[in-house]
């Protein structure tokens, strides 16, 4: 698996289990050299407006919700053939990672809901 190809919304995995959804690459030149990325868990948060909700989905606590966008996320990735990669693995091969600072204001919050 190439680290080289590494798109925005690609999916970067941790030794503990935790998901991270690229939302930033930084290149020279081809070389892909630095990654931004986001707990998927709190960047799923931000996709869905709570009344937008119906059905099942109104009366469920929002942690199972959003635990089941995050699951359906990573089941579209895997059904897209797009690998899944291991912040090890991208530290390896000199390819540095950066963490979204979840106490900011989320890049999104003003154009949802």
């Amino acid at each position: 698996m190439s680290m080289q190809h590494i798109v925005e919304n690609d999916l970067v995995r941790d030794e503990y289990g935790n998901y991270y959804k690229v939302v930033g690459t930084h290149t020279e030149g081809d070389l892909l050299k630095a990654l931004e990325v986001s707990n998927l868990y709190f960047e799923t948060s931000f996709q869905h407006a709570a009344d937008s909700l119906v059905g099942d989905a109104k009366t469920k606590p929002m942690g199972v919700f959003l635990q089941e966008q995050v699951n359906a996320y990573i089941d579209e990735v895997q059904q897209n053939e797009r690998p899944i990669y291991g912040i090890r693995d991208l530290m390896v091969n000199r390819v540095k990672v950066y963490a979204v600072d979840i106490t900011q204001p989320h890049p999104l919050r003003d154009q949802t809901v």
